[in-house]
């Protein structure tokens, strides 16, 4: 009896195996098993609880045995976290996120740090090609400039490697899963709330090779010209992801210092395309005399702890807690299940602050 259910739990291996690469979700009921295989109701319950056991299956009763999408061969079960950072900013909670959702499931994350980089991300992906993973969730890097990148994506996807990305996406793989902000909406939040507060000659500060920054940009100039407010592009900041870097490492804010001395001279309010922006802004205008709010009104994204942090609190937008790593994490499990999963854009909440806490 003993050898029978672990023959018939090593031929329903193979069947979740070929399930999963099918879309089939469910496995058969124990009566068609019994009937299948020709053995006992006792039989079939034994094989289902190694399964179980294994986080193969889950089982329901009165409703079956559904497939979790977990591989039979655990070492294909890894999946690759592509993202820039892993110690700074947001990025820690993010990550300790979807780790948790991928290993509830059964799923290896493995986490690959790029530093916003297209040169390492070629390098990561082209290691992965040797023994690809089951899925990757990445952070495009200069998601706004075209990828040099995206055949190495293109042949880990036929290879059979589900790609979901999160943040920044690279538009031309079309067809590809994303989860990120709805950034246009977001930067539509901050701008109406600055022109609420009286504030009419507002700047921006964004980031240029960034695709979500791009969004920001494009929400912050629609909002303008809806509210009939002026708009020039001297009152726009630009930096890059090697400035953004210096300014991470090295606490090197000399951009913003040039920033706020030509493009906000002539503003009375800024959106900020994140929290660190914002933070080492603030204090580029304090040591260049300005009073704050008074002078100077500043909103960003990301509601992150160095919103809180300076002796100034941010006037920021949020998610949930743990939306984002989850979300992308789920949208891998459902897609290597085989079941529907769709791009999503999460809604931003705004958080009033001190930062804005001033009637013009």
């Amino acid at each position: 009896m003993s050898i029978k259910y672990k023959w018939l739990a090593g031929e329903l291996k193979e069947m979740i195996g070929k399930n999963i690469r099918a879309g089939i979700e469910k496995l058969p009921t124990e009566q068609e098993l019994c009937s299948r295989y020709h053995v006992s109701r006792q039989t079939v319950r034994q094989a289902l609880a190694v399964l179980e056991k294994g986080n193969l299956i889950v089982r329901k009763q009165g409703s079956g045995s559904y497939i979790t999408g977990v591989l039979p061969d655990q070492n294909k079960n890894t999946v690759a976290i592509l993202i820039s950072d892993d110690q700074e900013y947001i990025y820690p909670g993010v990550l300790a996120d979807i780790r948790a959702e991928l290993s509830g499931n059964g799923f290896t994350p493995h986490v690959y740090i790029t530093g916003g980089r297209t040169e390492s991300e070629y390098e990561i992906l082209l290691s992965l090609l040797d023994a690809p993973p089951r899925g990757i969730i990445a952070e495009g890097c200069k998601s706004a400039l075209p990828s040099p990148n995206l055949d190495l994506y293109r042949r880990l996807m036929k290879k059979g490697t589900g790609l979901v990305f999160l943040h920044n996406y690279y538009p031309a793989l079309t067809g590809s899963l994303y989860i990120k902000d709805d950034n246009i909406a977001g930067s539509a939040m901050l701008v109406r709330h600055l022109a609420e507060q009286g504030h009419t000659s507002i700047g921006g500060i964004f980031k240029t090779d960034d695709l979500q920054s791009i969004e920001r940009y494009q929400g912050f100039i629609e909002t303008m010209r809806s509210l009939h407010l002026n708009i020039s592009d001297e009152k726009i900041g630009w930096f890059d992801s090697r400035d953004q870097f210096s300014l991470e490492k090295e606490k090197n804010s000399s951009f913003l210092r040039k920033i706020a001395g030509e493009a906000l001279s002539s503003c009375t309010a800024v959106v900020c395309y994140n929290d660190m922006i914002a933070f080492y802004l603030l204090r580029e205008l304090r040591l260049a005399g300005y009073h704050l709010p008074e002078d100077m009104a500043v909103a960003a994204f990301d509601n992150t702890y160095l919103s809180n942090y300076g002796p100034l609190s941010i006037t920021t937008l949020s998610h949930k807690p743990h939306e984002m790593g989850t979300l992308a994490a789920m949208t891998m499990v459902r897609r290597l299940k085989g079941l529907p999963a769709s791009p999503q854009e999460v809604p931003w909440k705004l958080n009033l602050k001190g930062s804005t806490n001033f009637t013009v």
